[in-house]
């Protein structure tokens, strides 16, 4: 950096570039060198410490596309106030010592369209389309060729980052809070045609630069660290984010009911039949939609959403909120006396799903060949326990003779949880006279506890394991008591 006067100033320019071969590829195409290329360049400006000025390019170049469609131009910039080095903010100074507002704008890029689908503008020969038998007993056989990935004419895909942000420090510098709103408009993402129609005879339909997301969020953190007279030190912190990715467009054909409409919805957004409850007899099952296989009491109800008289794809419709949080948090905080401390952190999610499934999670999924079930499975409907608030329905065998474990609300369950991560305490000793014969310089004595406790609505197994039947090793629970020595 070069400062003169009020002026401060830098720059830089790098050139890139790659030449990779994989010496142990196992087919044609991943012994092709991979090959990326590119140049990029910063400069800073600084004026007084008030205006900060700083932009960015790359100018990238990859292999996976037509020498036309190779290179991609990715520039950003970013500005910043500092308004507390104003003059006009010299009077409340006192109050509020630091005050910065910045904003950032760019674009970035990928080139990456699929694990197995490398060069997007070279079609792909295979022998998927089963060949051809002939003879008296069909005894001879040739296997045939045709195109497995058509070539397209595709390019970057990219992302245009939007970032506005404050930071201000008050309370003697005590208290800093910043607070960033981001947005991100992804576009020309590398999806298949889903709109093709079957009867156009590819065997796989073709990629493109189809797919359009929205995605918006807040991020905020809160820092306070004071000391309150000669040996009390307090300090906490807690931060927080919000994000939201909508589906602008994603190349499918339009959608027979607009509640099966993808566009306009969460990226990754469940869809289901919505649960009603439980039939509570046989007036309700004939008063109510028809639903195929063995419809007794106690079996899931479900809302026909179109009105048809009958239970299918096509009452499918949004629940839950997905298994992605929308919402992650944390807290926490550490005091000091003396020689003693304590100290913890909290971290939580919310709006957030679980979606119960799976062989052990549903009774008899494989008949009788698979016994283990869960506990949970004595809270269910039965003929002496015909309650609406249970966990099961009624118990079938095989369990796939109706529809009650179909994907539907039923089994969305609440996934917010808050998480105890971190406790701890300590005791470090005062200086004494046998430090020295010991050659030490100091003696703490402390206890920490991880994942010590979990508040959470859902009780069947560790929240944070997700979707499923809880079939994965879950967070351990641990406690630790020690001593630091720390010697000369």
């Amino acid at each position: 950096m070069n400062s003169f006067g009020k002026h401060d100033i830098s720059g830089m320019i790098l050139y890139n570039q790659t030449d990779f071969v994989d010496a142990r590829a196992g087919d044609f195409i991943s012994s092709i060198p991979f090959r990326n290329q590119g140049i990029a360049g910063r400069v800073t400006y600084g004026f007084d410490t008030r205006y900060l000025l700083e932009a960015n390019f790359g100018f990238n170049g990859a292999e996976n596309f037509a020498p036309d469609k190779r290179y991609g131009f990715f520039p950003s910039f970013g500005l910043g106030w500092v308004v507390s080095n104003e003059k006009f903010f010299a009077d409340i100074s006192k109050v509020i010592t630091f005050l910065k507002v910045r904003g950032s704008y760019g674009k970035v890029g990928n080139n990456k369209i699929s694990d197995s689908y490398r060069f997007g503008y070279i079609a792909q020969v295979g022998g998927g389309n089963n060949g051809y038998a002939f003879g008296r007993n069909n005894e001879v056989w040739y296997n045939g060729r045709d195109i497995s990935e058509y070539a397209v004419d595709v390019s970057w895909e990219e992302a245009a980052k939007t970032n506005i942000g404050l930071e201000l420090k008050t309370l003697n510098n005590d208290l800093s809070i910043v607070v960033d709103y981001f947005q991100e408009d992804r576009t020309g993402i590398f999806l298949r045609r889903s709109n093709v129609p079957l009867y156009v005879g590819l065997r796989s339909n073709p990629y493109g630069n189809l797919g359009v997301i929205h995605n918006r969020g807040v991020d905020g953190t809160v820092e306070y660290s004071t000391s309150l007279g000669k040996n009390w030190v307090i300090s906490a912190r807690t931060n927080f984010t919000w994000n939201r990715a909508v589906i602008i467009d994603d190349a499918n054909a339009a959608w027979p009911y607009p509640w099966q409409q993808r566009i306009g919805r969460k990226l990754n957004q469940r869809f289901g039949l919505i649960a009603l409850g439980l039939f509570e007899d046989e007036k309700d099952i004939e008063n109510s939609p028809y639903q195929t296989g063995i419809v007794k009491p106690g079996d899931i109800k479900f809302k026909d959403l179109n009105g048809d008289g009958k239970i299918d794809s096509y009452d499918e419709a949004p629940i839950g909120y997905g298994a992605v949080p929308e919402l992650v948090y944390g807290a926490g905080f550490n005091i000091s006396w003396k020689g003693f401390a304590f100290g913890a952190f909290f971290k939580g999610v919310g709006n957030v799903d679980v979606r119960l499934n799976g062989e052990g999670f549903q009774p008899f999924q494989l008949a009788g060949d698979r016994g283990n079930l869960l506990q949970e499975v004595t809270n269910r409907w039965t003929p002496d326990n015909p309650s609406q608030n249970v966990i099961y329905p009624r118990l079938t065998y095989p369990s796939n003779e109706n529809m009650n474990y179909n994907n539907s609300s039923w089994w969305i369950k609440n996934g917010s949880f808050i998480r105890l991560q971190t406790l701890e305490a300590s005791y470090s000793l005062p200086k004494a006279k046998w430090f020295d014969k010991g050659g030490l310089s100091g003696l703490r004595i402390y206890f920490i506890g991880y994942n010590v406790a979990t508040f959470s609505k859902f009780k069947m197994w560790d929240v944070e394991l997700g979707d499923g039947k809880g079939a994965q090793y879950p967070l351990l629970k641990s406690f630790n008591l020690g001593v630091e020595l720390r010697f000369k």
